[in-house]
């Protein structure tokens, strides 16, 4: 990346992606942060153009000005690509994607499942992406894995109108990189980011902070989809509760022959989300909005990575079975 501050974009500018644009816009020209600007669509462009972008937390309430634009096309390459988008929406913006990328410039992508670089054995002594992930392989190609710092975001957040976005549940961000990796970037981006208000982890090995994320991802939001049940009645009820433990315990065991070591246990888990908020997670959040669901980023891609490395994972294959079959019913498929 160039010495001088970067320039920084961020593609889907929502709950996640809205709140990061809001706080580096705040914090352009100091440190490291240049230029800011938004890739969004819709309603929540034309608010933004109109009036700002809205950041409301626990503890503030601030309008930015951002620069917000419907093409990536219309922007110069930039130094920073965030994406923030749904695993599912990104393959086809690759190209444009790989042209908005500056050649020395990194992308995070923010997801929930596993991320479209990571390494699967292409059964040619090589290495790709998952299909789930990475139709044809279009990312891998036009961005390049080696551009790519793992990013994963824990917080609470949403967007109830138009160009403002609301943090329910203030969190960080964990950003990393595979073992054996340069992490130079890693640490230049996150002091970038920490110096825009966020609370940056760096998790060695990545692995770690990845699995331990599509531990709860798999298990809760696949078992909420399939249920409709929000966290708490998963978690009492002993049918639906032995379900998700059985699919934590095959993420468990995937992430082990990955490398990543899981702390947290199944019971542990069940015990937060019985006792905490009775939480939707977001897939069942997108079932309830008549949106597409988040079926293989998350499921999809663990299950192809879990037969890669002849790991076996029945309820979890099974659960996105089901889930796949839900969206055809519904005409998403």
């Amino acid at each position: 990346m160039p010495d001088r501050p970067l320039s920084i974009c961020v593609v889907g500018p929502g709950a996640i992606g809205g709140t990061i644009a809001a706080r580096l816009a705040a914090a352009s020209g100091t440190g490291d942060i240049g230029r800011v600007s938004v890739v969004a669509r819709g309603a929540h462009l034309a608010a933004i153009r109109d009036k700002g972008l809205r950041l409301v937390t626990p503890t503030e309430d601030v309008t930015v000005e951002v620069e917000a634009v419907s093409d990536p096309d219309n922007l110069p390459p930039q130094d920073i690509v965030i994406t923030a988008l749904k695993g599912h929406q990104i393959p086809p913006m690759a190209a444009a994607l790989g042209r908005l990328l500056a050649p020395e410039g990194r992308m995070l992508p923010v997801v929930n499942g596993l991320p479209w670089w990571y390494p699967l054995p292409d059964g040619q002594g090589g290495f790709r992406g998952a299909e789930a992930v990475d139709p044809g392989g279009a990312l891998w190609r036009e961005v390049g894995p080696e551009r790519a710092i793992g990013s994963i975001a824990y917080m609470g957040a949403s967007v109830p109108e138009p160009g403002v976005i609301s943090v329910e549940i203030e969190g960080y961000l964990d950003l990393g990189r595979l073992p054996g990796e340069d992490r130079s970037d890693v640490v230049r981006v996150a002091e970038m980011l920490r110096g825009a208000g966020w609370t940056v982890r760096e998790t060695e090995p990545f692995q770690n902070s990845l699995f331990s994320k599509l531990f709860s991802n798999c298990a809760m939001n696949s078992v909420a989809a399939i249920s409709q049940a929000a966290q708490k009645r998963i978690a009492t009820d002993p049918v639906l509760s032995r379900m998700a433990a059985g699919i934590m315990e095959e993420v468990r065991a995937l992430g082990l022959v990955e490398g990543a070591e899981i702390r947290m246990t199944s019971e542990k888990r069940l015990y937060h989300a019985a006792n905490g908020p009775d939480h939707a997670p977001s897939t069942l959040q997108d079932l309830r909005a008549g949106k597409p669901l988040e079926i293989e980023p998350i499921f999809g891609a663990t299950v192809a990575l879990g037969a890669a490395r002849g790991v076996p994972m029945p309820n979890l294959e099974l659960a996105t079975a089901m889930l796949r079959a839900i969206e055809e019913a519904r005409g998403f498929a």
